[in-house]
């Protein structure tokens, strides 16, 4: 069945990239797997958050429960409770096809479908489908994060120039489940990636506290003076839709020359800015490796904001000087890098020397502004 409805198969995904989703077809794109071939198809019910029904002339393979395999998958879906789309083409059918399409089509019970003759047709319905309900999904509270005049929302550091590093998954899931979220071996997984050598957001040496609030883990570290991020005050938000909120202090973090005296209070490095910078997209990268490592989440949503400057400038390498020009008008304003969400995959997350560059330079011209 899979090899006659190839052509509407592709037909279909070329609908959903269109809508701007990405498609999850499991005979075209899975490799091959240790599962059974019915816990794959599950799993990827599972994975997805939308289930699109497409009913042809034939129903297809029965399963040992006397239901088609993609009558299981839709049932999977309801189970999820995963909104569908139902496409019927406008052909005959045989009994098993037929019996499916009046289920899924049911006046009381099924849903409303839309139906297609050509390829071209069902990838224009599926597209207009998708964007409909696309358009109306609500924003999750770290999404609504990314936007500019949200990074307005009080620093948890008001004394010390801070950065603010906000991250949402692409996709509107649950990422993580509330009993996981409040469970001691989900916060040994966090601090195990925060504190890691390969990340160094936190560091073991200094205290914290840890408070589940608002569907979110919170993990505030001391403000205590130290070096490359060691001590330096960090709060970090884990949210069950898989948003990330770092804000960092961005003092004294990278090397500075001896002899600098009020360079010290009158300046933020850049340097320190783009260590904080590097720091937030290394945890990134590692938290998803950790609790998503089927990798379902490839893409996201971020911002940066920098608050607290003050009077300071922003320099590349502060030098002594005999005395510094102050300026206000970056007092209580907050710098976004971006008027909205920037989109970046998992291989971003991982090298994002080019993405640094982009926030640096953008934060300064808005500093200068």
């Amino acid at each position: 069945m899979v090899e006659d409805f190839r052509n509407f198969r592709e037909a279909a995904r070329a609908g959903i990239s269109a809508a701007g989703a990405e498609p999850v077809l499991v005979n075209e794109d899975f490799p091959s797997l240790s599962d059974s071939p019915r816990n794959a198809c599950l799993d990827a019910v599972d994975t997805c958050d939308y289930f699109v029904a497409i009913v042809g002339q034939r129903g297809g393979w029965s399963t040992p429960s006397g239901r088609l395999v993609v009558e299981e998958e839709y049932d999977r879906a309801r189970e999820r409770r995963i909104p569908v789309l139902v496409f019927l083409q406008d052909v005959s059918r045989d009994a098993d096809a037929d019996r499916y399409a009046s289920r899924l089509s049911d006046f009381v019970d099924g849903t409303f479908r839309r139906v297609f003759g050509t390829p071209e047709d069902l990838t224009r319905e599926i597209e207009r489908g998708l964007r409909h309900v696309l358009s109306s999904v609500p924003m999750s509270p770290v999404r609504k994060m990314l936007a500019p005049h949200l990074f307005a929302a009080p620093s948890p550091f008001p004394s010390t120039p801070t950065l603010r590093y906000a991250l949402s998954p692409e996709r509107h899931d649950e990422v993580v489940d509330p009993v996981t979220l409040e469970s001691p071996a989900f916060l040994d997984r966090v601090y195990a990636v925060a504190h890691g050598s390969a990340v160094r957001l936190l560091s073991y040496r200094y205290s914290k506290k840890a408070v589940v609030k608002d569907r979110s883990l919170m993990i505030v570290q001391s403000d205590i003076g130290g070096r490359h991020g060691e001590g330096q005050p960090v709060r970090l938000e884990v949210s069950e839709d898989g948003g990330i909120v770092i804000d960092a202090g961005v003092t004294g973090r990278a090397p500075r020359s001896p002899g600098l005296g009020l360079a010290n209070t009158m300046v933020v490095s850049l340097g320190d800015v783009e260590d904080v910078l590097a720091t937030s997209f290394r945890f990134a990268a590692a938290f998803y490796d950790e609790i998503d490592r089927f990798k379902r989440h490839q893409r996201f949503l971020y911002n940066v904001g920098l608050s607290g400057l003050e009077y300071r400038a922003l320099v590349r390498d502060p030098t002594p000087q005999p005395s510094y020009r102050m300026s206000m008008r970056n007092r209580g304003v907050v710098l976004t890098a971006f008027d909205e969400g920037r989109l970046v995959d998992r291989g971003t997350l991982v090298k994002p020397g080019s993405e640094i560059d982009r926030i640096v330079a953008l934060l300064v011209r808005k500093a200068a502004d």
